[in-house]
């Protein structure tokens, strides 16, 4: 065996083991051809592009690809199910953006003298770049709806720019922190899973129009319910459950009990990408807290003290609901070996 030959064999290991037993000799063939005159004296080395397109068939292989065997059919769904409710969850935080925006200035409720102090003068650039900056996060709206509609690259692409100005955490004054990055983190998995999980030898899903409801519905209501509780007098131990970590923690807590009971209940509804979905968006939830709870320990009032031992509960119960729901993902998951995979359809991309 040549030493190119050894270094393609390397990379073809990416693949799973029942795609190179029917492929990996052709495959190697196929990549030989195109360095035939390649010297082990010379060190040889398979071509960027080579270890590209195996990288990315090995992506869309254990991701559900034509033909794939049924535990990476389940994974496939997995991961697209991650960036859906990724993306329901990225649009119902935009939508009360947009509501604590239109309420900032004016628009609807009435202006706190605070919130118009803070928002600039009227009609000066300080006041045009609070607006822009408060509706960035509005951008998310239109990926998910993009990807409700069938539109997948359009997805893709509105993704990454609203995904931009999350990024301004790497160029704060203050430096990039442990709490930032976990923060970042989010996003980034709902990102990963849509380039990933979206390849082109997915299949095709329909998805109904009325998925665009949840995020507005949400949105909106969740928006007046914050008016109405929010204020000093509310116990202390509420806190840690209305901002953006403690929303997230609460759907995800709620979707992740209901599944256990459809799991209980109706065993024929039994999935591995429900639990196993909930169970990868927990980890962002549960790093960015954990970032947090750092600051918490060393309170000294009555009050801090509360919010961090609620912050704790919380946090306990979502890793113990998401390693509940990864157990039984893993569990529901089809046996490894399944029939073969179909040759995508351009041979070696």
């Amino acid at each position: 065996m040549s030493l190119l030959e050894e270094r393609y064999r390397y990379w073809l290991r990416l693949l799973p083991a029942s795609y190179r037993a029917e492929r990996e000799e052709e495959m190697v063939a196929v990549f030989l051809e195109g360095s035939p005159d390649a010297s082990d004296a010379d060190g040889p080395r398979p071509r960027w592009s080579e270890i590209a397109s195996v990288v990315a068939l090995a992506v869309r292989v254990r991701l559900g690809g034509a033909g794939a065997a049924p535990r990476y059919l389940s994974w496939g769904e997995t991961v697209r199910l991650v960036a859906l409710l990724g993306l329901l969850f990225q649009a119902f935080l935009a939508v009360l953006d947009v509501v604590a925006a239109l309420n900032t200035y004016g628009v609807i409720g009435t202006v706190h003298p605070s919130l118009a102090q803070a928002a600039g003068p009227l009609g000066s650039f300080e006041r045009l770049a609070n607006v822009l900056r408060s509706l960035a996060g509005a951008v998310w709206i239109a990926p998910f709806a993009a990807l409700v509609l069938g539109h997948v690259r359009t997805a893709k692409a509105l993704a990454l720019l609203a995904f931009v100005p999350e990024l301004h955490v790497l160029t704060s004054s203050v430096g990039v922190t442990f709490e930032a990055l976990a923060g970042l983190l989010s996003p980034v998995v709902v990102l990963s899973a849509l380039w990933t999980g979206f390849h082109r030898d997915a299949r095709p899903a329909r998805r109904p129009l009325w998925l665009l409801v949840p995020p507005l519905a949400a949105g909106i209501a969740v928006s007046a319910l914050f008016r109405l509780v929010a204020s000093p007098d509310l116990p202390a131990w509420w806190w840690p459950w209305l901002d953006l970590l403690g929303l997230a923690s609460t759907l995800i807590l709620g979707a992740g009990v209901g599944y256990v009971c459809v799991h209980i209940r109706s065993p024929a509804r039994r999935t591995p990408s429900w639990p196993l979905a909930l169970a990868i968006l927990a980890v962002p939830v549960l790093c960015a807290r954990l970032a947090r709870l750092e600051h918490g320990f060393d309170a000294a009032d009555e009050v801090s003290r509360t919010i961090m031992l609620s912050t704790l509960g919380q946090t306990a119960a979502l890793l113990l609901v998401a390693l509940v729901l990864a157990v039984l993902g893993f569990r529901a998951l089809p046996a490894a070996r399944g029939p073969s995979p179909e040759p995508p359809r351009t041979a070696y991309p």
